[in-house]
């Protein structure tokens, strides 16, 4: 079933369709879900890479995926909404953010620079990012939908936050599976990979979420 034939059956039952909180949080859900089934399609199924890696890296990717999704959704919703300030809420976006650069500096401060490249890179960045990006794909389709009872006023922005909710939400499922350990890695491909569908919803924003 489509991401959106799901939301659309869903969207028939009894629901608070005009609670753009409640709306965006299902939204968010549902595509995450329909994200990590065509995750476990393409990857196999998640957590195994936990036991090469350990739980603290492992928690490490949950810990600031988890936060850029909770931090940029509530932009999100705060966008749809006319005349809201973004400024205070988006500026939290970043501490995750530097949070992890602080980390990722002292990986390599305490690294040759002949290891950096592996601590920023590992092996696997450009599957990283690929797959952060297509995994965000089924989340965005859904949290446009729930920018269908907003009323954005600057929908370019409104579509870039729309976009980077779904990436950092996509980032939380290819979390399940990533095989690297590092906070430069982190930094490196996952930053970029949630800030692709960002990019591509600041484009299609104006036209997307119009009213």
């Amino acid at each position: 079933m489509r991401t959106e034939d799901l939301i659309a059956d869903f969207a028939a039952r009894p629901w608070p369709a005009t609670n753009p909180a409640l709306r965006l949080a299902f939204a968010m859900i549902v595509g995450w879900l329909v994200s990590l089934v065509g995750l476990v399609m393409m990857l196999g199924m998640p957590l195994s890479a936990v036991s090469e890696t350990g739980t603290t890296p492992f928690a490490l990717k949950l810990g600031y995926t988890i936060a850029l999704t909770l931090l940029s959704a509530a932009v999100a919703l705060a966008a749809g909404k006319p005349g809201r300030r973004l400024g205070p809420a988006s500026a939290l976006i970043a501490l995750p953010v530097a949070i992890i650069a602080v980390a990722a500096g002292l990986e390599l401060a305490a690294t040759p620079p002949a290891g950096w490249s592996g601590l920023i890179l590992g092996s696997t960045s450009g599957t990283c990012m690929a797959a952060i990006a297509l995994a965000s794909l089924p989340i965005f389709v859904a949290v446009v939908w729930a920018f269908r009872v907003m009323a954005p006023t600057r929908t370019a922005v409104a579509g870039f936050v729309a976009g980077l909710s779904s990436g950092a939400a996509g980032s939380v499922g290819y979390a399940l599976y990533c095989p690297e350990t590092t906070a430069s890695f982190l930094l490196v491909s996952y930053t970029p990979g949630i800030l692709i569908p960002a990019l591509v919803g600041a484009i299609i924003g104006p036209r997307l979420l119009r009213w």
